[in-house]
């Protein structure tokens, strides 16, 4: 499978869908059968139930006003795991 990398777009670091991952915004490279696979497994693993007062929240990995998703092979992925902070911190993936 492909590498993925999910960034978050300049300027959208503070939208309150945040709220929502367990992950700040920051870049990530994981392993998906294509961009939509990759932010779906993001979501997956990163999605709590966090709540803001009069606000609906949205999973923010998912949504492309939020998130970039490109194939990127600059990093070598383990087939379960996600990178972040430029690889040096790892997320289990399911």
């Amino acid at each position: 499978m492909p590498v993925y990398k999910l960034e978050p777009i300049e300027g959208r670091e503070e939208h309150t869908d945040w709220w929502a991952s367990s992950v700040p915004p920051t870049s990530v490279w994981l392993r998906a059968g294509n961009a939509n696979h990759a932010r779906q497994r993001m979501h997956l693993a990163t999605y709590s139930n966090a709540w803001v007062p009069g606000e609906v929240l949205n999973a923010p990995w998912v949504n492309t006003e939020l998130v970039r998703c490109t194939e990127d092979t600059s990093r070598d992925v383990p087939p379960n795991k996600a990178l972040l902070a430029n690889g040096k911190i790892t997320l289990e993936l399911s």
